[in-house]
């Protein structure tokens, strides 16, 4: 095994061990018992996307589960070069670790038009992510990403299924 990829391992199981024990540890002090053991699998009242959109149904090719339980769902997320995966959502707040960028990619968000039907309505070209590094990220309407690069992309997402502060 090569020294960067157990650095790399290293840091990722230390990510993603902090990030569930602080998720944890804030879901055990909780004294509602009905709040720390909801089963509803979305906190956002204000979600609107239907759940075809959703990661996994939308682009299945580019996700995968890697662990999902009632409060977390870890996925990991490629994107082979000169390709584009389908429009699709993540309706909970996450994080995001690059393990190998995607550059240049361009970015595509969308919403629904008069019609219903979904129209692009911003894109933005990225030439430069960040790695190893873990990003807080929102909820995601419709999006899409194009790798316009020949290199393929691989990044972790972790989804907390339940509120919490961060």
């Amino acid at each position: 095994m090569k020294f960067g990829q157990l650095l790399i391992g290293l840091l990722v199981g230390g990510l993603l061990g902090f990030a569930f024990t602080k998720y944890i540890t804030k879901n055990c002090n909780k004294t509602d018992i009905a709040t720390t053991t909801k089963t509803d699998s979305t906190y956002s009242t204000n979600w609107t996307w239907p759940e075809n959109l959703d990661a996994l149904k939308a682009a299945p090719d580019n996700h995968k589960v890697v662990f999902e339980d009632g409060n977390v769902r870890v996925l990991a997320v490629i994107l082979d070069g000169k390709k584009s995966e389908p429009i699709h959502t993540h309706k909970w707040k996450s994080i995001m670790w690059i393990a190998k960028p995607i550059v240049p990619c361009q970015i595509n968000n969308y919403k629904k038009g008069e019609n219903g039907n979904l129209i692009k309505s911003d894109s933005v070209t990225i030439n430069e992510m960040p790695v190893n590094i873990g990003q807080m990220v929102d909820p995601e309407g419709p999006t899409s990403i194009t790798n316009l690069g020949s290199e393929n992309g691989v990044a972790y997402r972790v989804e907390f299924k339940k509120e919490f502060e961060n």
